[in-house]
């Protein structure tokens, strides 16, 4: 007695004639994978350009902030903190990270939070002066210690942990009056 199956599988072809058949690509080459080493304090280079750059988006700052200091400085400009100065590098600041906020556009919140930073010690605070002429505003110093051999990624990490205090605020803008900026030079060159 023999058994038939009870499936019967049939074949189709895989293209008719006439039909083109499908053409298999693969995309484009690509060099082999590299491993890159953990970019150091040291290898960081300076930027050398004034901030004269005008920043409308937190994009915009890495035109301008060294690579320690820029996912720092990009949350303080997302709570609409004013960053006037920042830096670290291998080059002429191996062994700190900074970042200076301008106080006189903090509210009060903010402010209080950098009095309290100021009190423990984690800041310093610089008043505006005549002596320095650059200090148009009152001005909070955050500094965080590091070494030329010290990790980008660990930098980044406690310069981020020491502004991580500061809360969203409406944004405030200060400016000086160009009349003003000058009788402080002028000040400043009659104190020599």
């Amino acid at each position: 007695m023999t058994t038939k199956s009870k499936f019967t599988i049939k074949k189709k072809p895989s293209f008719t004639i006439g039909e083109k058949k499908p053409v298999c690509t693969f995309g484009e080459k690509k060099p082999p994978f590299t491993i890159k080493a953990p970019k150091k304090v040291k290898d960081v280079p300076a930027f050398h350009q004034g901030t004269s750059i005008p920043i409308n988006t937190k994009e915009d700052l890495k035109e301008i902030v060294e690579e320690p200091c820029l996912k720092a400085c990009q949350e303080l400009f997302e709570k609409n903190i004013e960053t006037m100065d920042s830096g670290c590098n291998g080059e002429n600041c191996p062994d700190c990270a900074y970042i200076i906020i301008n106080y006189d556009t903090l509210d009060k919140n903010n402010q209080r939070i950098a009095d309290n930073m100021v009190a423990n010690g984690s800041a310093k605070f610089f008043p505006k002066s005549d002596i320095c002429v650059r200090n148009y505003f009152n001005q909070i110093f955050i500094k965080v210690p590091t070494s030329p051999e010290e990790l980008v990624s660990k930098v980044e990490k406690r310069l981020c942990q020491a502004i991580q205090g500061f809360v969203p605020q409406r944004r405030i803008v200060k400016k000086m009056d160009p009349q003003q900026i000058i009788a402080m030079h002028m000040r400043a060159q009659n104190m020599k």
